[in-house]
């Protein structure tokens, strides 16, 4: 299973946003949804190979992270807008939760109150890859179909959280000469993925 986890600084932890404002009442979760959106959809199809954790910082109830698992998604479309409603709905059911279990709101949508490091401390037995400009060419390492690819948002990673990940030894790796969008990278990594015949 391919996973992406995106740290969001200022996701919203609250479902009163509003649908029509994802950027600004959201907190930038119009760049959550369409991440969501790059992971798991291809032309008439899903990827069921991949699962996107989004893991948001925002006010008022930090840290919730919101899972997307593409084997079990179902009744859902690559929309923004229709993204950002089960996003809502994930974010109501948030009273419910339970220290750090998850709590299904829909087939293939999970929410918890895991923060960026409990995601990462599940998750040490895999192979985890953080994007840098000064990384290694993808096209250079032999990544396996079971890793992790770490993407900031649009201001980046923290830099408690860069700096955790290098005491981790998390490996990283470059796309090419040039940056790119969140959500370019994650369709940039699927591809290479997708060449190399991986899973």
């Amino acid at each position: 299973m391919r996973e992406f986890i995106i740290y969001s600084n200022k996701g919203v932890t609250t479902s009163d946003f509003h649908i029509k404002d994802l950027p600004g009442s959201g907190g930038r979760m119009d760049l959550m949804a369409r991440s969501i959106i790059s992971a798991l959809w291809l032309s008439h199809d899903m990827r069921r190979n991949t699962k996107i954790h989004i893991n948001l910082n925002g006010e008022p109830d930090p840290p919730i992270t919101i899972t997307f698992n593409g084997k079990t998604l179902r009744k859902a479309s690559p929309n923004e807008r229709e993204i950002g409603i089960w996003i809502k709905k994930a974010l109501k059911r948030k009273k419910d939760l339970k220290n750090g279990e998850w709590l299904e709101t829909h087939s293939g949508i999970q929410i918890s109150r895991k923060s960026f490091e409990d995601l990462i401390e599940e998750r040490r037995n895999k192979d985890i890859y953080i994007l840098k400009e000064d990384g290694e060419d993808i096209r250079k390492k032999d990544v396996k179909e079971d890793s992790v690819y770490i993407l900031g948002d649009n201001i980046g990673l923290p830099e408690r959280i860069t700096e955790y990940l290098n005491d981790l030894e998390a490996q990283k790796i470059s796309l090419g000469p040039k940056s790119y969008f969140t959500t370019q990278s994650i369709i940039l990594i699927q591809n290479e993925l997708d060449r190399k015949k991986v899973g």
